[in-house]
């Protein structure tokens, strides 16, 4: 009869800590190495992203990855160092027609919104 119980007992149990984890996890900060790289007015054309990575990696700085984002460039960055020298390189590079700034951390997903609003409603 203790067995029959048990089971149950554990596995809920470790659903419960999978849960809190879950949550502690969806709740840490996001470190962004990445900046994001838009023209600040109308008429100014972006480069593309093979003569960014090739001006920044002129001057040794290493780059993960550039992707193309709405109307600008995403470079992602190995460091918060490389991101720093990166946003100075890229203001140097790049006329006054252009915004470069850092990225902001991934938005969480709405799931974990709806859940972590709703908690406020219980009381």
């Amino acid at each position: 009869m203790k067995r029959s119980i048990l089971w149950p007992v554990t596995l809920l149990s470790l659903l419960l800590v999978a849960t809190i984890v879950g949550f502690a996890f969806s709740h840490m900060p996001h470190s962004s190495n990445a900046l994001q790289l838009r023209p600040s007015r109308a008429g100014v054309v972006m480069p593309d992203g093979f003569y960014v990575y090739q001006s920044l990696s002129q001057r040794g700085i290493r780059i993960q990855s550039i992707t193309s984002e709405e109307d600008g460039l995403i470079v992602a960055l190995d460091s918060s160092e490389q991101r720093i020298l990166a946003e100075h390189a890229l203001q140097d590079i790049f006329p006054m027609g252009f915004s470069v700034k850092r990225c902001e951390p991934p938005k969480r997903h709405l799931w974990v919104q709806k859940i972590t609003r709703d908690q406020l409603k219980l009381g």
